[in-house]
């Protein structure tokens, strides 16, 4: 008689249920590209290393990125070559595993994926995962930038950002599903798999000391603050952008395409977009707009009821203005 095979009960399933978790956790410095990640990372390496200067090389080797394929390939010993895109999210929370397992206490590490299941796998893994701080930048600014850092027309850059299933695919990296703008910023503000601080580049900008001990505070990091004085002053974006000149970056690259290419804010408003562009980002994004504060130009936002409002009120307009005839 053929053996009776039990149904797993739903949920009980544990992938690491044979394995000895590692205590360390990952800190995440996370953000759609070109949103601010590399200065928060910036001053952080500075202030933890208790540095007077900046350093962009060590700053890298220090907070990896989770999309490295050589950290990949060295924790995993398989080539990112040789792998689809579902192989990579399948073995993700493995790989977290290991990088968390091989530390010698917790990590920061750098990322721009949303929040999501990749091939059935949550892209950040609770048991991996200490605490996000998340920055957010005004998109219509980010297009500007992302077309500047790739080298594209910046109606390309609007399209991939508005694009749910878009992916980063570049030499030296594994496969980041960082999806559209919206689709990101709200896979962190609507998932709580861990505690998350949200940090708006504009407020940066603005205020770069308020947000900076904000940042420090809540990665629970002691405070010294005549170290936090070196690394606020060895963080500006000046001195981000003299580093990389003077060869300071882990990635070189050409003089015309600087990293540190613009620290500002409100560059779509200086002629940086055209109308037609303004509009085609507001249009995908108002929503998520909205929720992390920026102000919409060319539409409006409003809600079920008042749409119905409106139109019952334009309804009653027509009719009273309609000529009858007995």
């Amino acid at each position: 008689m053929a053996e009776e095979k039990k149904t797993p009960v739903a949920g009980a399933k544990n992938p690491f249920a044979k394995q000895k978790l590692p205590t360390n956790r990952i800190s995440w410095i996370q953000s759609y590209p070109r949103s601010g990640n590399s200065w928060i990372r910036a001053f952080l390496h500075t202030y933890m290393a208790q540095l007077d200067e900046v350093n962009l090389a060590n700053m890298s080797r220090a907070f990896a990125h989770d999309s490295n394929a050589g950290i990949f390939e060295a924790l995993m010993r398989e080539e990112v070559s040789k792998l689809k895109p579902a192989d990579i999210g399948e073995k993700r929370p493995e790989f977290l595993m290991r990088a968390c397992a091989q530390s010698k206490g917790d990590l920061v590490m750098r990322s721009h994926l949303m929040q999501t299941d990749w091939t059935g796998k949550a892209t950040f893994h609770p048991n991996f995962s200490r605490a996000a701080v998340v920055v957010i930048r005004d998109p219509r600014d980010i297009a500007i930038s992302l077309a500047a850092d790739m080298g594209m027309p910046v109606d390309a850059a609007i399209a991939n950002m508005n694009q749910p299933q878009f992916a980063l695919l570049a030499k030296g990296t594994t496969p980041q599903p960082i999806g559209s703008w919206t689709r990101n910023v709200v896979s962190w503000a609507m998932r709580p798999s861990m505690p998350r601080l949200f940090v708006r580049f504009e407020d940066l900008v603005e205020n770069p000391r308020r947000e900076m001990l904000r940042v420090v505070q809540f990665l629970n990091l002691n405070l010294d603050f005549a170290q936090f004085d070196k690394a606020l002053a060895a963080t500006t974006f000046e001195k981000l952008a003299e580093a990389e000149k003077n060869g300071g970056g882990a990635n070189p690259r050409p003089d015309d395409r600087p990293f540190f290419r613009n620290g500002g804010a409100g560059q779509w408003r200086e002629g940086g977009l055209t109308l037609k562009q303004i509009v085609e980002i507001e249009k995908a994004n108002a929503q998520a707009m909205l929720i992390m504060g920026y102000d919409l130009e060319t539409v409006e936002v409003i809600s079920q009821d008042e749409a119905q409002a409106r139109r019952d009120a334009a309804a009653a307009e027509a009719a009273a203005g309609e000529i009858v005839i007995e």
